[in-house]
């Protein structure tokens, strides 16, 4: 009896790297080539998601993340190598991402620095969904707060030993993420990232998760799948007008676990909670070509010319502007003249003291704040200084009120940072 031939194809003119999913029935590609996706973290979590949207041929993506590559990082980091350490986790994950990807179109772009101070609001109000990949709550927190303003889907994903959990959420449709979170545990982390005084700790002594790249990989290609999933069902009603059928749904208010010791796999529903304080979204965001990088007193002449009358600036997160402080060594006053968000604890001391720091735990400084947003009586000295550096981070919406009417509020947005902020994504 003859071998039975066996004949391997092995692909040929025409075959794009995308065939296989294309088969998949409800698959549109087009709607994948065309997505925008922001990815909050470029760890461990964040290179596995940033790898599969790569390959995936998602069109536009944003990386984010404040930290440098650590040796550590190297057994579950697939987009860096023994020679990246040192280097930025976002930059170059841009880099890597954008040389990966199998969308001959894909535009990335990323951001360095704490989010929760340095990005604005307009950044997530342009991506389709946000993918978190952090490994901190209160960062999370924050992520979270922009996507219930801006109604934006948000994937949540997080990692332990051989456990994983992912949260889909998109409020007002469903719970945010807060609502399935303990403000005890909120509160603990903040005690960790900020000192009694509240200004921000730069050196964080917190124990890491103990996790493998497994759980990692696990964890990242279920966010990505389902976001995949939410993606298409954002564009359910075009697909239906073109006559194509979208039998699929995604399941929000859910948290899903998976634990690799014994493979117990569960969801739980997050119901919506109605005292969480997050539950607030925009109206509608008027666009502007006002900039972070403007003096105040110009800011506000181009909102009386945009809107047609004097307005007030009363914005989120931080409107807290440090004049001066006591240094918590000498107690001596120091000028400051920074956006509360923008210091931290070592720059409580002088100069001097600054030398030989003593362990002042425990003590809260005097220092001399001015709120500077909400008021109609700014201080003339303020007017020179940039909404930058007064705490407003580029492309931010900010909420203005009439000066002649509280009742009259305006979302306007920074838009004239746009080509600053995403030039690759949104800014050609």
């Amino acid at each position: 009896m003859s071998e039975p031939k066996i004949t391997i194809c092995s692909g040929g003119y025409g075959e794009t790297p995308h065939d296989r999913t294309k088969l998949i029935s409800w698959w549109e590609q087009d709607i994948v080539d065309s997505s925008s996706v922001l990815v909050v973290g470029a760890g461990a979590i964040g290179n596995e998601t940033l790898k599969n949207l790569a390959l995936l041929g998602v069109g536009k993506i944003f990386i984010c993340d404040m930290d440098t590559i650590s040796i550590s990082n190297l057994s579950r980091t697939v987009l860096f190598g023994a020679d990246d350490v040192g280097k930025e986790k976002a930059s170059l994950a841009a880099e890597r991402v954008k040389q990966m990807s199998n969308n001959k179109n894909c535009k990335v772009d990323y951001f360095v620095g704490d989010i929760t101070t340095g990005l604005g609001h307009g950044v997530f109000r342009r991506f389709d969904i946000v993918l978190g990949c952090l490994d901190n709550m209160l960062t999370r927190v924050n992520v979270n707060r922009r996507c219930c303003l801006l109604q934006k889907p948000l994937l949540d994903a997080g990692i332990w030993e051989l456990g994983l959990s992912l949260s889909v959420h998109h409020y007002p449709y469903s719970s945010c993420l807060q609502c399935g979170m303990d403000s005890k545990d909120i509160e603990n982390e903040r005690r960790i990232r900020f000192a009694c005084d509240n200004f921000k700790k730069r050196d964080i002594h917190e124990r890491h998760a103990p996790t493998t790249l497994v759980s990692t990989a696990i964890v990242g290609a279920l966010q990505v799948q389902e976001a995949i999933k939410a993606l298409h069902v954002l564009n359910k009603d075009k697909l239906e007008k073109d006559g194509k059928n979208l039998d699929i749904s995604v399941q929000y208010g859910r948290k899903y676990y998976y634990q690799g010791m014994n493979h117990l796999f569960e969801q739980m529903a997050i119901p919506s909670r109605d005292t969480c304080d997050v539950h607030n979204s925009f109206e509608e965001v008027v666009e502007s070509p006002l900039s972070a990088s403007m003096r105040l007193s110009d800011a506000l002449n181009s909102l009386k010319n945009l809107l047609g009358y004097e307005c007030i600036i009363d914005t989120y997160p931080e409107s807290w502007f440090v004049i001066k402080t006591k240094c918590v060594s000498c107690h001596q006053w120091i000028d400051t003249n920074k956006a509360r968000g923008d210091l931290y604890q070592e720059d409580l001391y002088c100069e001097e003291c600054s030398k030989n720091k003593l362990d002042v735990s425990g003590y809260t400084p005097e220092s001399d704040n001015i709120d500077v947003f909400g008021r109609d009586d700014m201080p003339t000295n303020l007017m020179n200084y940039t909404l930058k550096e007064l705490g407003i981070p580029p492309l931010h919406i900010i909420t203005v009120r009439a000066k002649c009417d509280d009742s009259i509020v305006k979302f306007v947005e920074l838009t004239g940072d746009l080509s600053e902020v995403l030039p690759n994504t949104f800014g050609g």
